[in-house]
């Protein structure tokens, strides 16, 4: 509860332009909504 962590959330994809191409995700990422994206 004090790290600073708002959430932690899953998507699927190959890629960024996979996640990119989702319009919500996207949106999301633009209006900085979510700041960072790891790929595993």
């Amino acid at each position: 509860m004090l790290a600073g962590v708002k959430g932690i959330f899953t998507m699927h994809g190959r890629n960024m332009e996979d996640i990119k191409n989702n319009t919500a995700i996207h949106q999301l990422i633009e209006t900085k909504q979510i700041e960072k994206v790891f790929f595993l």
